[in-house]
């Protein structure tokens, strides 16, 4: 088995934090995001190769981030894109190292911004154990329609809807999956019908009208970090206490929050990611993420701050 990380995205609804940095490598503690996931997918036995995917823009910062760490078997694959206009969707990108490097499958899929808190080697287990493909499933207790939802009988999904405007449940695929070799052959298939190439979840509302794709159906922590609430909820959880990084803390009272390479004075912080040489004075924060900005006698909460500018132009 071979896997691939999704990791080409360029984050525009975290903008203007991930504007000049990968999402799945800004950190949650002291790891990044997307070290949660590679370090047990290197360790697994049944994973001979890992491929991540990503762009032009963010191609030496994965590099140095995998000889850092050490992943000899983690190879970075680029694709010819600079900004969120010139990429091939998540299926383009995927069918593009499918063919490139003649994968059969089966093939382990992942989001490279996901956190999920279940073994890996269980949901390997979940696929030998069975036929066809399968996908990680969670129950969302929040509006699903932003993601793929699916209906269950068993473990067979019976129906599945990308982004439906009428859920129909709250189980929702979190874009981890695996796929045999007859679904490796169905990605084909789809590619070459010029079916939409962005999202892996219409991928799969194809593909089980297809073939039989099962559902790992799981409990406990899982995020998707793509926005600023999903960011901090993740930290909140899976760090749940303060980490300083080369940071100045003064008189300051701070819970949960990560600061790195910034200077605190007389302010209360509360669920907050403070990075890139900010200075924060007499503030109250709550559920902030500031980036290199100077603030004084400000109180804010649920905002992004940044010195750099918000938009992207394609």
């Amino acid at each position: 088995m071979d896997a691939i990380v999704l990791a080409g995205g360029f984050a525009t609804r975290l903008w203007p934090l991930t504007k000049d940095k990968a999402k799945p490598l800004l950190p949650l503690g002291k790891r990044e995001i997307v070290d949660y996931l590679l370090k047990e997918i290197v360790r697994e036995d049944r994973v001979d190769k890992v491929y991540l995917s990503t762009n032009k823009k963010f191609q030496q910062d994965f590099e140095r981030y995998i000889e850092s760490n050490g992943y000899s078997n983690v190879e970075v694959v680029v694709e010819d894109s600079l900004k969120e206009g010139e990429k091939p969707g998540a299926i383009g990108a995927l069918h593009q190292i499918v063919t490139s490097k003649n994968l059969k499958g089966p093939l382990l899929i992942v989001a490279g911004d996901n956190y999920v808190s279940f073994s890996l080697s269980d949901f390997i287990d979940f696929y030998s154990d069975g036929d066809g493909s399968c996908l990680a499933a969670y129950d969302l207790d929040e509006d699903p329609s932003q993601f793929g939802v699916l209906e269950v009988r068993g473990e067979r999904v019976v129906d599945f809807e990308e982004k439906p405007k009428e859920p129909l449940s709250n189980l929702i695929s979190i874009a981890f999956y695996i796929l045999s070799e007859r679904g490796v052959e169905n990605l084909s298939r789809y590619m070459d019908e010029g079916l939409n190439p962005d999202s892996p979840g219409y991928f799969i509302e194809w593909l089980v009208n297809h073939e039989e794709v099962r559902a790992f159906k799981f409990e406990g922590n899982w995020f998707d970090i793509g926005t600023s609430k999903g960011y901090i909820d993740a930290y909140t959880t899976v760090v749940g206490e303060n980490t300083f990084v080369s940071s100045e803390i003064e008189n300051s009272e701070i819970k949960q929050t990560y600061i790195e390479s910034s200077k605190i004075k007389n302010s209360t912080i509360k669920e907050s990611i403070i990075v890139g040489n900010s200075e924060i004075k007499n503030c109250k924060l709550n559920r902030a993420i500031i980036d290199g900005k100077k603030l004084v006698g400000e109180k804010i909460e649920n905002k992004i701050l940044s010195n750099k500018k918000q938009k992207q132009k394609n």
